[in-house]
Parts: structure tokens; sequence; C-alpha cells
């Protein structure tokens, strides 16, 4: 049960919201200003360091809860 819990869990997890999956592009047709430009890839970046960040987040909590696990199951 705790298993199986655990991997609906991480499947919830790692599932990438629909916005993020076509931003490989991230210039926009038609921005043709340096500036414009550089804002659009500003937000690119900071969108891919909440990303990072969120998954250090999920690799530490998850982390700890396979070592408290395994310390309890002793």
């Amino acid at each position: 049960m705790k298993s199986a819990m655990l991997a609906l869990l991480l499947c919830i997890a790692l599932s990438v919201p629909p916005s993020l999956r076509g931003a490989t592009d991230n210039i926009p047709p038609g921005t043709a200003t340096y500036r414009e430009r550089s804002a659009v890839e500003k937000t690119i970046r900071s969108r891919y360091r909440d990303l990072e960040v969120a998954s250090l987040v999920l690799i530490l909590l998850v982390g700890g809860g396979a070592i408290l696990w395994a310390v309890r199951k002793k």
C-alpha cells in the first residue's frame, strides 16, 4: 500500500506542466529588439530555475523519506 502511494506521488511530482512542454523555442517570432529578447530569456531562465529548485526539494524529501523508512524498518 505504501509503495503504491509513493509511486503515485512520484508520478504526480515528475509530470511536467503543459505550459513547459513546448519551451524549447524560448524566443517568440517577431521579437526583434535586444531588450525584448533579453526580457523573454530572463523569464525563461527564472522558470527553469524554479523547476530546478522544485526538483531539489523533491529529491531531498524523497531521500529523507527513504532514509527515515530504512531506519524505522530496522
